[in-house]
């Protein structure tokens, strides 16, 4: 080979590690607004919904964590089998898509696939992901986070020194085989009068991972019911900009015997990781949440 064509073999390779270099030091947000629309709620919510069908995704639930949103929840093969690619890749089966309605338009978003991945280590690939949603949605910009959160700095993400990362889940309960912890579930969840319900099951082939959606919303005026419910939270850390609505539903992962969940202190921070630690949207003003969400989830579990 000549100098020549050894130089262009270099400045090939230094381009393609450039580039390589470049994504994994791209900044990510957490959530994309993929459009603005004069539509109602509800006609926006059917119009959502056949777009994604129509891309390829199969809606695996859907509900209102207020008045005027709906989330729409999807699942895929491609999302399911980079679920399926990683220990406790399960969180990565599920896509979240809101609407929120307000000044008589209708924001239609949903939580960055790339944040998630490298947020929830998941093994596999979700720009496949990303592209089905922004050609089925829209894409208008990424929002969330100011300056965007490194490939790096996701993957060992943690608010704050002594607050929890991804593998520091909330650990609710071991049972004798899968059957029976995603019996126990669904058990929980169909209990009447609490403040948890189910909004999706997603079962993962190929392993024994199964996610579940759960909605949170207080039945009553009790203190552990309101630090954990939706609209409660939302209207501390969901204060400005657009709709991150699509927070929700928090989910439960049944992963072989063994049932968890990501721990608040990690999920909320890692969705909102702009916010302060003190002031009226502050995380103190959740100070509550945290062992609330923790113990609500372990009681579900619990046999009457």
């Amino acid at each position: 080979m000549n100098k020549h064509w050894t130089k262009l073999l270099l400045a090939s390779m230094a381009i393609v590690a450039a580039a390589a270099m470049a994504q994994d030091e791209s900044a990510y947000r957490p959530f994309v607004l993929a459009s603005i629309n004069t539509a109602g709620l509800e006609q926006q919510a059917v119009a959502t919904t056949a777009a994604l069908e129509g891309a390829g995704f199969t809606v695996a639930g859907q509900y209102a964590p207020l008045d005027n949103t709906r989330v729409i929840v999807v699942t895929s093969p491609e999302l399911q089998a980079v679920a399926a690619s990683s220990e406790r890749g399960g969180y990565g089966a599920a896509q979240r898509i809101s609407l929120t309605e307000r000044e008589g338009k209708t924001e239609v978003a949903f939580v960055n696939p790339l944040y998630i991945q490298r947020a929830y280590r998941l093994g596999g690939d979700l720009q496949p992901v990303l592209d089905r949603l922004v050609g089925a949605l829209g894409r208008v910009e990424e929002f969330g986070a100011k300056k965007g959160l490194s490939a790096k700095k996701l993957a060992k993400y943690h608010y704050m020194v002594g607050m929890q990362r991804f593998d520091d889940p909330s650990e609710l309960g071991s049972f004798d085989s899968h059957d029976a912890a995603v019996a126990a579930v669904e058990r929980g969840l169909a209990r009447a009068g609490d403040a948890l319900t189910q909004v999706y099951r997603i079962d993962i082939p190929g392993t024994e991972q199964t996610l579940f959606g759960v909605g949170m919303k207080a039945t009553g005026a009790a203190e552990e019911e309101l630090a954990i419910d939706e609209a409660h939270q939302l209207a501390i850390v969901d204060f400005e900009g657009y709709s991150k609505v699509a927070y929700f539903p928090y989910e439960i992962l049944v992963s072989g015997t063994e049932v968890e969940a990501l721990h608040m202190r990690f999920r909320m921070a890692v969705h909102f990781p702009d916010l302060s630690m003190m002031g009226e949207h502050g995380f103190t003003m959740l100070m509550a949440s945290p062992g609330a969400t923790e113990d609500a989830l372990e009681a579900l579990l619990q046999t009457d």
